[in-house]
């Protein structure tokens, strides 16, 4: 007698928009040590596959940077950096989060790195105001349901004169299911993917494609675009770091419908068997890099 394990059928009803703009809040991730694993490993991951943490695009040659690092999370971009940069650059690096404990105890970092609690949807405090060299933002997609431009507005007013802007994104609408057979199963991954690319939400900005039109649009010079998909590795190790991401907003959804969260478990299960499988999730992503007029 054999048994099988079979995939959870994927008719479960799946979330509404109301649901999840009720029930996700301003922010659908978490902010736990499970997710604090996970950005870091996302942050290697996104390095391989652009071959870079700070574009060569932007000059690091100067005797002396400023560099902030905005929605920093765990501080993995700006630990990285500081192992990168030559030893005759005296650098200062800051990082900028609403959550400023995820970089772990400042007696644990570099003494030229430091965090401080701002969200880039305020105003910029009077004293940062144009004193950096190099700005960077990294996928802030899902708390921007529609209009870039006033955050991009705010990261300018941070950058001096001649500084430089670089922004890395997903394009979510480039979201698909690869698979290393046509015959391959996916209708979990499929369902999920339907739920988590809801219409009409933040889940689903449509401004990605255009950042670099808006970068040029707003002033800045320079402009570049860097689109990648990375190896199939690669993409598939982004793949496995990316399911735990429907299981937050199915928490975020658990408050408000309990039943349902426990139907999309059953579907995140389907989606790790069908992942075993041969089975991805796969998407575009962007570096995009600009220099701020001297004048």
């Amino acid at each position: 007698m054999s048994t099988s394990t079979m995939t959870p059928s994927p008719t479960q009803a799946l979330p509404t928009v109301s649901d999840v703009k009720n029930g996700v809040g301003a922010y659908p991730l978490a902010r736990d040590f499970v997710d604090f694993n996970r950005l870091n490993l996302q942050h290697h991951i996104w390095k391989d596959i652009f071959g870079y943490s700070l574009s060569p695009k932007i000059p690091r040659n100067e005797k002396f940077l400023k560099i902030a690092d905005v929605a920093t999370g765990t501080g993995i971009w700006l630990l990285d950096i500081h192992s990168q940069l030559p030893s005759s650059t005296t650098t200062e690096l800051v990082g900028f989060d609403t959550d400023a404990t995820q970089v772990g105890h400042k007696a644990w970092l570099p003494e030229n790195l430091s965090v401080r609690q701002w969200s880039v949807f305020d105003e910029v405090p009077k004293d940062l105001e144009g004193t950096f060299d190099i700005v960077n933002v990294r996928l802030i997609v899902f708390v921007i349901e529609e209009d870039p431009v006033p955050v991009l507005r705010n990261l300018l007013k941070l950058l001096k004169p001649g500084g430089h802007l670089q922004w890395c994104e997903i394009d979510l609408e480039s979201q698909h299911i690869e698979t290393i057979s046509p015959d391959l199963p996916t209708d979990c991954l499929e369902a999920v993917q339907n739920m988590t690319l809801l219409k009409d939400t933040r889940l689903l900005p449509l401004w990605v494609r255009n950042l670099e039109r808006t970068f040029n649009e707003e002033g800045l010079l320079n402009v570049h675009a860097d689109w990648q998909t990375g190896s199939r590795h690669a993409a598939m190790s982004m793949h496995w770091c990316n399911i735990p991401i429907p299981m937050m907003i199915s928490d975020k959804i658990r408050t408000i419908n309990p039943q349902k969260a426990k139907e999309i478990d059953a579907l995140i299960e389907g989606c790790v068997i069908e992942s075993g499988r041969g089975a991805m999730w796969a998407h575009n992503r962007v570096i995009v890099t600009g220099r701020k007029p001297s004048v």
